[in-house]
């Protein structure tokens, strides 16, 4: 679904494939002008280098006009010629300036320069990996337009195939000499990649786009490879080598897995010069790879110089910037506010949800590596839930026991840790996945007296599209909520193993963050609500509603969202999502993750909000208290988007959890559920565990 159909400023709204034409991309018009002015700047520095050229000639024949005059016959004629051979080079220069292309014209002299320069060179295949089928079509009618939006003739967008004239920026031309310039580049590039292939592949040579359009940046930048090469060992018989040459491999590779396939033209240029900027600093960082092989995810994660936080501010902080209007003023597309003369309550949700009851294995046999799952099993059976095949659970369960197929568990172990159980989605009134629930809290039970387990996480899942009705306004106010009261975390039954175990990594709000990410988190998300809040002042909505979309573009709406924000403010791709490096695996996990939505490396793509924060219920009754929490929650952010109440920024010095007291967090956990409307009572099983717990001593 397009959600900016007129063009405006929106950013990353578009997932780029090779294999999908898009002729409706959204493009930023203050960029239009400042490319426009850039252009206009461009020619002006050559018609000046032009007329210094002119200068330069006249001058190295001083007192011209003056001498001719006073000349015999035959030296003019001698004269002439010399003279003649000046003004032709001067004509010639002048003609190469003045003489130029439409983009049209200039796409097309690219196009048979590259498609030359394959023959030539016999590449064999042109692709955007070496598994890949030959793509030389698709790849090289993107990598022209690459080069044109360099040069102010085509409109930014995603690496897409794109056939609509409307790509051009009207009334825009290049001259011949910085089109056979560019010209030269190619050569350069195809020439200098195909003698390194011939070193390795003999029989078959091939150019990944990712490498084509790195190397373009890097010979149109005249970029130096000084950098001092790094060595490290692999292993005993192995040594690794990070150069220059392998930094530039890593930047495309880096560019997609950062920005989710949906970046830009001019993003990839800011990650070049990022990387160009600091390539020593990269390369000093390097170390052997583990879990991953990209010099500058390495360099990130060890975040050796600093580097994060120069990253943070010469990247994140540039593609934020340009992207955050487009995704905050979507929220006010076809949004269902009231009027300012009637506010009507919000609808009743139905909320779906799914459970992740999660148990740690304790005293394990040896040799007994299936007891926790064998033992569960054959005690629920005996209670009557049957085997069911994968169909009472979905496509991805492989097994699950119910009483019928329309609800099910499903048993397993995750990393050989923990014992957990899933279950089908269900709603709060399905009396069948009460019941369901009783016989298991009776059969864990029984396994925790028996020893075998103990109570671990109780991660919530919600259907996004249930909780949101595919309105991503309500996302954002509900990361507003989260992020102003980490006191939550402790709340809801995980006090000690919070202050005992750090276990608040595995469910952190931005108060837990790492320093040298902190302040840009915050400082994000409260520009986005900055942003938000001037909307509503500006009464900017429409009076159509999201129930007049499709649930799929309901879900393109949510997904969008939360690609956006994962990537630049939850920052998980940063953390951990591009691979960790002898680090803890623990940093994509969020208190409110939205990874499930768009999917991620480790993570599926469910289309469901995960709630990493509660406690494993112990009884029916918790289960039933939480949905109840969150059916609350919801409704109460649908109905603050009707009233159009603005959100509250997160403070910049915010506590973590762990610094509030324990009446503390009571009180404020009391007070929370008491404005929801909500009986605190009903939650004394959680936040009745709260207790301070002086930090253990040496």
């Amino acid at each position: 679904m397009n959600i900016n159909p007129n063009r405006t400023d929106a950013y990353g709204l578009y997932a780029s494939s090779f294999a999908k034409k898009n002729v409706d991309e959204s493009y930023d018009s203050e960029q239009r002008e400042v490319k426009s002015f850039s252009r206009k700047r461009w020619v002006q520095d050559k018609s000046s280098a032009l007329i210094k050229q002119m200068r330069v000639l006249a001058c190295n024949q001083p007192h011209f006009f003056d001498r001719e005059t006073s000349r015999t016959s035959s030296d003019r004629k001698v004269s002439h010629w010399v003279t003649t051979d000046g003004f032709k080079a001067l004509d010639e220069a002048r003609s190469r300036v003045s003489k130029t292309f439409t983009a049209e014209e200039v796409a097309e002299r690219f196009r048979n320069t590259i498609e030359n320069l394959i023959h030539k060179l016999r590449y064999e295949k042109i692709a955007t990996g070496y598994h890949e089928i030959d793509q030389r079509e698709e790849i090289t009618a993107i990598f022209i337009d690459f080069i044109l939006c360099q040069e102010g003739l085509v409109h930014d967008r995603c690496f897409t195939i794109e056939s609509s004239p409307d790509k051009y920026l009207a009334g825009k031309t290049i001259s011949q000499g910085r089109a056979e310039e560019i010209q030269s580049f190619l050569d350069a590039i195809f020439t200098e990649r195909a003698a390194e292939e011939s070193e390795f592949y003999e029989l078959r040579m091939y150019y990944s786009f990712g490498d084509m359009v790195v190397d373009y940046l890097n010979k149109k930048e005249s970029v130096s490879d000084d950098v001092i090469p790094k060595t490290d060992c692999k292993n005993d018989f192995c040594l690794i080598e990070f150069t220059y040459g392998k930094l530039l491999k890593a930047i495309f590779p880096f560019f997609q897995t950062l920005l989710a396939g949906n970046g830009f033209f001019s993003e990839l240029v800011v990650i070049f010069d990022f990387v160009k900027k600091f390539r020593q600093e990269i390369i000093d960082s390097a170390c052997k790879p583990c879990q991953t092989n990209n010099v500058i995810t390495i360099a990130l994660r060890l975040n050796g110089n600093d580097i994060r936080e120069h990253f943070n501010q010469d990247v994140m902080d540039v593609i934020f910037s340009r992207r955050c209007d487009g995704i905050v003023n979507a929220m006010f597309d076809n949004c269902a506010f009231g009027t300012d003369n009637e506010v009507r309550p919000a609808s009743r949700l139905n909320l779906k949800f799914g459970e992740e009851l999660e148990y740690d294995i304790k005293n394990q046999p040896s040799g007994s590596k299936y007891r926790p799952v064998a033992t569960f099993t054959c005690r629920l059976q005996k209670k009557g839930m049957i085997y069911h095949d994968a169909n009472a659970c979905g496509p991805d369960a492989s097994y699950g026991y119910g009483f019928d197929n329309s609800f099910a568990v499903y048993p397993f172990y995750d990393s050989m840790r923990w014992f957990e159980i899933n279950c089908t989605p269900y709603h709060s009134d399905d009396q069948l996945a009460e019941l369901s629930f009783e016989k298991v809290i009776e059969v864990t039970d029984s396994m925790l007296i028996d020893g075998l387990i103990d109570y671990s996480s109780g991660h919530k899942h919600v259907d996004a599209l249930s909780a949101t009705q595919g309105d991503t306004g309500v996302l954002l106010a509900m990361e507003s909520e989260v992020q102003r009261n980490p006191f939550l975390l402790r709340a809801f039954g995980n006090n000690d193993r919070i202050l005992q175990n750090d276990e608040a990594k595995w469910y952190k709000t931005f108060s837990d963050y790492d320093p040298d990410i902190k302040p840009f988190a915050l400082k994000r998300l409260n520009k986005m609500i900055d942003r938000y809040n001037k909307k509503i002042e500006e009464n900017d909505t429409q009076k159509a509603s999201h129930k007049e979309s499709t649930d799929s573009e309901k879900k393109e709406r949510l997904e969008q969202f939360a690609t956006f924000y994962s990537q630049f403010v939850h920052m998980t791709t940063i953390q951990e999502g591009l691979g960790y490096i002898d680090a803890d695996v623990s940093g994509k996990f969020m208190a409110m993750s939205l990874l499930h939505i768009t999917g991620a490396r480790g993570v599926k793509k469910l289309s469901t909000l995960e709630f990493r924060f509660f406690r494993c219920p112990k009884t029916v009754q918790e289960i039933k208290s939480i949905n109840q929490f969150l059916q609350v929650w919801f409704q109460y952010l649908h109905q603050c988007r009707k009233d159009k109440t603005p959100l509250q920024p997160v403070p910049e010095n915010i506590r973590s959890c762990i610094d509030y007291t324990a009446e503390e967090v009571q009180a404020k956990t009391i007070d929370y559920l008491t404005k929801l409307g909500l009986n605190p009572e009903h939650y004394r099983c959680f936040w009745g565990e709260v207790r301070d717990i002086p930090p253990a001593t040496d």
